[in-house]
């Protein structure tokens, strides 16, 4: 049996989905066992730029998905201009290669969609591999007709340095804390580990490819505004790789900072606000060289020293960026 939670919208789509229907839920295996003809056709979309190391890895792990009955899927992957030998890289396998001009994830994975023939389309990142069942656990809840969206689980491909643990324990890419909101917003799922079905995908015209990040969140709202469900499956597991230097985690949050306050700024509408200020980040900032010190005194680990030094590091870096997302889009989400 597959177990997920849901997240249904009704008619009223206003604030923050007030009136989402929230649980945990078992997916009856009759359903399963339903004719084949039940069970949508699934093509796998997968960007590439400048990842020739992860090509081989993350392909092998897509290839070797089984979904119920031995039933056929796609695999496309997309080119999206990379100069270091990833094309050779792609040409060794037995998928569809997309090239694709325009920069950018969105762009990318636009390009991996409209070359696709299924009827759901998974989604995984190059620099991740999934996980045995992943492909079966993210596609099963499609048997439901009003089934618009599936996220999975996503784990650290590596803890081998201390930024990656901070990453890993910190829940950097936890897709069943986007599932249930943050920073107050709407549920989403990130496009690491995510299945749509394509009829929702074309109606609301694909990835907004002015996005530069969070671009994830903003399809999934649009999706759901189309009234239907989005579920989250544990079963279906990817590993993902987090930033490992100190360098990569605050670019990382200062991207993530910038594109939360593009969203917000596009998205005004679902919140009833002009204004979000996350003052528990503020002051978690001004404690932070009170924190770091006391990690650093009393941490029994060569990791838990330098705990208070990650956390300063993600939150000014996350800070900074909602600042410059700020003033970028005209908005006040600090």
């Amino acid at each position: 049996m597959i177990s997920f939670a849901k997240h249904c919208s009704g008619s009223d789509h206003s604030g923050l989905l007030h009136t989402v229907a929230f649980g945990f839920r078992v997916f009856r295996h009759h359903l399963l066992r339903r004719r084949l003809t039940l069970q949508p056709t699934v093509s796998v979309v997968v960007p590439f730029f400048n990842r020739c190391s992860e090509v081989q890895p993350c392909l092998e792990s897509v290839l070797a998905q089984r979904l119920p009955d031995d039933a056929p899927f796609e695999v496309i992957a997309v080119d999206n201009g990379s100069t270091d030998g990833t094309l050779d890289e792609l040409a060794k396998y037995p998928v569809r290669v997309v090239r694709c001009a325009v920069p950018g994830p969105a762009a990318a994975r636009n390009a991996g969609i409209a070359a696709a023939s299924g009827e759901v389309i998974a989604m995984i990142d190059s620099d991740a591999t999934a996980q045995p069942g992943w492909l079966a656990a993210l596609t099963a809840p499609f048997v439901r007709p009003d089934m618009l969206a599936v996220g999975g689980r996503v784990d650290s491909l590596s803890v081998v340095r201390g930024v990656e643990l901070f990453a890993e324990r910190a829940s950097v890419l936890n897709q069943r804390k986007f599932f249930s909101g943050v920073l107050g917003f709407p549920p989403f799922f990130a496009t690491c580990n995510v299945a749509y079905r394509r009829s929702a995908l074309e109606q609301v015209g694909g990835f907004d490819e002015t996005l530069r990040v969070g671009e994830d969140s903003d399809l999934a709202w649009r999706v759901l505004d189309q009234g239907g469900c989005i579920a989250y499956a544990h079963g279906a597991f990817v590993r993902h790789a987090h930033r490992s230097t100190f360098v990569g985690l605050f670019t990382q949050a200062l991207d993530y900072g910038t594109g939360a306050a593009q969203i917000f700024a596009k998205h005004r509408h679902r919140f009833g606000r002009r204004v979000s200020v996350q003052w528990h980040d503020f002051a978690g900032l001004a404690l932070a060289p009170l924190n770091a010190s006391r990690w650093l005194i009393f941490g029994t680990t060569p990791y838990e020293r330098r705990l208070g030094l990650y956390e300063a590091v993600y939150r000014a870096g996350f800070t900074l960026g909602r600042l410059r997302g700020s003033l970028r889009h005209r908005v006040l989400f600090l």
